[in-house]
């Protein structure tokens, strides 16, 4: 995968130390910006709205869904074009609008908060060999190394993990009526917006949620509309904390 790249990092409280992983090479800045002719794709709960001008209120052209559909920039955002399409408490997701084209060839003004590089999660495609965010960040960076497995540690079942490329590391742990999956994240990858972003609709797809940011601890707690499965993303030195649960 190539190292020019949008979005965000993780990193998580329980780190085991094992045999030493070779350093990792150096991610592309979090923050560089998308490039004319670069394919993105949109990672939202439902679709987005191309619109005729850079505004929310915009005349809609159509409607582009999130379902990895590709989409190519033609047109960088134009200056004081900045939105804030979401806040959960004092955290804003925030954006320009850049010009796209659909594959059916429309163009238009689509705010790029909820674009990545990255293809969005194919549920649909996965075969039940792998856990979903593993699955997911194997799209983003390969694995370095193979399955490792971990002592049971507060009541966990089973313990393990796996490393990669870019230096991420996964971890799941099942319990009793549950199970946990960690992602440890390098920082200089991704920004905190595009952890969110990313992270949340490949965990809980179209299920609606709701959330909360505690400013002190820079954490992000998002929890899924049923009440079973919660996502918490947090910083921890140089890396990004996501820790994804679920009860049965």
């Amino acid at each position: 995968m190539p190292n020019s790249i949008l979005f965000i990092a993780a990193s998580l409280s329980l780190f085991i130390p094992l045999a030493p992983v070779d350093p990792t090479p150096r991610a592309a800045p979090a923050d560089k910006p998308l490039q004319v002719n670069d394919v993105v794709y949109v990672h939202a709960s439902s679709s987005l709205t191309l619109r005729k001008t850079p505004s929310k209120d915009g005349l809609k052209i159509a409607s582009v869904p999130a379902n990895g559909t590709p989409l190519t920039v033609v047109a960088l955002p134009e200056p004081g074009s900045a939105y804030i399409a979401e806040t959960i408490g004092t955290f804003a997701v925030k954006g320009g609008w850049v010009v796209v084209k659909t594959q059916a060839g429309q163009e238009g003004y689509l705010f790029d908060g909820y674009l990545s590089r990255y293809k969005p999660l194919q549920r649909e495609k996965m075969d039940g060999s792998v856990s979903l965010m593993d699955a997911f960040y194997r799209t983003i960076s390969p694995v370095k190394g193979k399955r490792t497995s971990l002592p049971a540690t507060n009541g966990t079942i089973e313990r393990y993990q796996y490393f990669y490329a870019d230096g991420a590391r996964f971890e799941e742990q099942y319990y009793e009526g549950g199970a946990t999956q960690i992602l440890e994240l390098p920082k200089d990858k991704f920004t905190m917006q595009e952890v969110l972003v990313l992270f949340r609709t490949a965990w809980f797809g179209k299920e609606k949620t709701k959330g909360s940011y505690d400013a002190a601890k820079q954490q992000l707690t998002i929890d899924g509309d049923g009440g079973y499965s919660q996502l918490i993303i947090q910083p921890k030195g140089n890396r990004w904390m996501l820790k994804f649960s679920t009860a049965d």
